[in-house]
């Protein structure tokens, strides 16, 4: 058996078995890369930004170490509340962004001004003097 993946199969293993509401911090976007460590739920986690593309969305990460330390790494999927909270800031951001204006706002625009009619200007060279 290849030893990175034994280490994975067993650090999955000790994450199931430990605690439900925990997820796997993974090197790379892939779930067969090396896993870095074990995220609880109530670890502090820092998400950057998102990749879509895959079968499930990744999640590049900060996590508060132990010592002070902080361990960057990638999560996959929304098993983390504090990817929940990056999605849910993502949709409120998008909501406010790219919705049309409201009927408040389509109220509230002021209504065209009426144009004055145009001023004939004086042509001292004109033809209506009466000589042609």
């Amino acid at each position: 058996m290849n030893p990175k993946l034994g280490a994975v199969l067993l650090l999955a293993g000790a994450a199931l078995t430990a605690q439900s509401d925990s997820a796997l911090l993974f090197s790379d976007c892939s779930d067969s890369s090396v896993v870095k460590r074990i995220v609880q739920s109530s670890d502090t986690v820092v998400v950057r930004h998102s990749l879509e593309g895959g079968p499930q969305t990744c999640y590049a990460v900060s996590v508060a170490g132990e010592n002070g330390k902080t361990v960057e790494g990638f999560l996959i999927g929304q098993a983390h509340p504090a990817v929940v909270a990056f999605e849910q800031r993502e949709q409120d951001y998008i909501s406010q962004v790219f919705t049309g204006p409201t009927d408040a706002k389509k109220q509230n625009q002021p209504k065209p001004v009426a144009r004055s009619k145009p001023y004939k200007l004086w042509n001292p060279f004109s033809s209506r003097s009466g000589t042609k």
